[in-house]
């Protein structure tokens, strides 16, 4: 399905690169990348990477998700011995769920169901990253997340989203690309906003 022929793409500052950046599931890159320009958010790691794992309150903040539904989390992810309580409305690796995903800014009613799956949790002294997989599309979208030049309290956060070449990413990356790159600077925008007024 296409846009209609006054839908304009959104401002974009994201580019498609091609080939495509390497995911922890696709090392090697792939077909071509989705990529948001880098964002500041006035935040710590814990607290961004807070808002992206709540997967249920996407709705409240986030334009381009403005739903999620079929959140299922493995029954295996819960605290062992000592361990500090899990909180159960966060994602964690394996937990799965359905984007339905807004990608022309003025055809709201139109939204695009993705079942996704996360692959990746990792925290390090200077990097978060949060990866998940859309099994369908062979596409796997990657959030980074590092303590930004003015130290605590200021990170810098990134997000690309990797697709293997098939017919569907071939149309894809040609008839969606221009809204798919206005979609991503929607989202870092939205986080940043989110996580900067707490609303979540």
């Amino acid at each position: 399905m296409s846009a209609k022929a006054g839908d304009q793409p959104r401002p974009s500052t994201a580019q498609i690169i091609s080939p495509g950046q390497s995911t922890p599931s696709y090392p090697d890159g792939g077909y071509f990348t989705v990529k948001s320009a880098p964002v500041t958010i006035n935040a710590t790691k814990d607290q961004i990477l807070t808002v992206l794992l709540r997967l249920s309150a996407y709705h409240t903040w986030n334009s381009f998700i403005p739903r999620v539904t079929d959140i299922v989390h493995p029954s295996e992810a819960t605290p062992g011995s000592g361990e500090a309580p899990r909180d159960p409305d966060l994602a964690v690796v394996g937990s799965s769920f359905t984007f339905h995903v807004r990608i022309f800014s003025s055809l709201p009613f139109i939204k695009f169901p993705a079942k996704e799956t996360i692959t990746t949790i990792s925290k390090t002294e200077s990097v978060y990253m949060v990866s998940w997989h859309t099994a369908d599309s062979g596409a796997e979208r990657v959030h980074v997340i590092t303590e930004g030049v003015d130290g605590y309290g200021t990170c810098k956060y990134e997000t690309w989203d990797t697709f293997q070449k098939s017919f569907g990413s071939v149309i894809t990356r040609f008839i969606l690309g221009p809204a798919l790159k206005g979609g991503f600077d929607e989202w870092s925008a939205d986080l940043k906003k989110a996580v900067e007024g707490h609303n979540w």
